[in-house]
């Protein structure tokens, strides 16, 4: 069972005849044991003898255990997903009657930084099937030949991050030859991977990569998505990773036209002149002190379908954003998201703040 943290995620106790209820909250990252002490004791009594309900939001306590640092770069290999991008919750129940609390049941979760939207209704369910942190679909990097995939961790494909379990197998189609190549991704308990979206074997020709089980010569697939290389870019390609839906890195590219843009900010005073009347004429009469500056980026995504929406809208509404490497916010705050029907070449341009001074002023 999953929790999807920037949305309510709602504990309910209701028992006939009780006056009250408690939850025991752990919280822990890594594959340890949950704590002895809880870290959070939440307790009610009932609104009235006729409406015994009593509900807790988790979520904002779930949040502070989970922290977007660490970007892996993997290029040859499938190791754990970073602990500290996800947590583990474990939920006491416990119901009040007489004075006395009884506990009524315990579960454990896997927590993601990720949201669902108001249509998906409280406590979404973001994956029925499988439990891959990425959509299906087809999507587009930025390939260079003079990259080495297999030795060079500047690798542009991305990962997906997967909670495989016995069984679980990566397999990767080649677009070109149809080579197929399988990665065996299982683990003994239910353990969070990053897994290369392109296999390094695939980098110049792309890939259908599924995700699925293997029993015996059998192989179930239960995830799918499609990695096409970019072989014709006019422009630098500008790297955007952000958190999605999910919870979890996801990657794509800018390809076309992008600008920098530098703005500047100071505070500006009087100067009382050194020598009157017989001023120096390189003194001036203000002076600027505070100066800093800020960068920006505007970037274009070059011409994609409707499809693409989604991702635009994981992306607005994402709160963990790189920029070629390097932290930065949107500051697009709206676009109208397109229609091929009713607009048959689709481009979105978008700004970005990077989030620093461009003098080093940390302190």
């Amino acid at each position: 069972m999953s929790i999807f943290a920037r949305s309510p995620y709602i504990i309910e106790i209701s028992e006939t005849g009780q006056e009250g209820s408690k939850i025991e909250l752990r919280l822990w990252n890594g594959t340890g044991s949950a704590p002895t002490d809880p870290q959070y004791i939440l307790s009610k009594l009932i609104p009235a003898s006729n409406n015994v309900n009593t509900y807790y939001n988790i979520s904002p306590y779930i949040r502070e255990y989970i922290t977007w640092n660490v970007r892996q770069q993997i290029y040859n290999t499938t190791p754990d997903s970073e602990t500290t991008q996800w947590c583990n919750v474990q939920v006491k129940r416990y119901k009040l009657d007489a004075g006395v609390y009884t506990l009524l049941s315990t579960t454990t979760y896997k927590a993601f930084d990720g949201f669902g939207y108001y249509e998906q209704g409280y406590n979404p369910n973001l994956y029925s099937v499988t439990t891959v942190l990425h959509d299906q679909g087809t999507f587009t990097y930025a390939y260079d030949s003079s990259i080495n995939p297999s030795s060079n961790n500047a690798y542009r494909g991305g990962h997906v991050t997967v909670l495989t379990d016995t069984l679980y197998r990566a397999r990767y189609t080649n677009l070109r030859t149809g080579a197929v190549t399988t990665v065996n991704i299982s683990s003994l308990t239910p353990t969070l991977k990053d897994v290369y979206r392109v296999h390094p074997n695939n980098y110049a020709d792309g890939n259908k990569l599924q995700i699925g089980t293997l029993s015996g010569i059998t192989f179930t697939s239960l995830w799918e998505a499609t990695f096409k290389p970019n072989l014709n870019c006019r422009y630098t390609p500008v790297l955007c990773d952000f958190v999605n839906q999910y919870g979890a890195w996801q990657r794509t590219w800018f390809y076309a036209a992008s600008n920098n843009i530098l703005s500047v900010e100071n505070t500006k005073y009087n100067l009382m002149q050194s020598t009157f009347p017989n001023y120096n004429t390189l003194e001036g009469q203000t002076k600027s002190f505070n100066t800093n500056g800020k960068n920006s980026i505007k970037v274009n995504t070059d011409w994609v379908d409707e499809s693409y929406n989604n991702l635009l809208k994981q992306l607005m509404l994402s709160e963990r954003i790189l920029i070629n490497s390097l932290p930065a916010t949107l500051k697009t705050q709206s676009t109208e998201l397109f229609k091929n029907i009713n607009q048959k070449t689709i481009n979105y341009q978008l700004e970005f703040d990077f989030s620093y001074n461009t003098i080093n002023n940390v302190i």
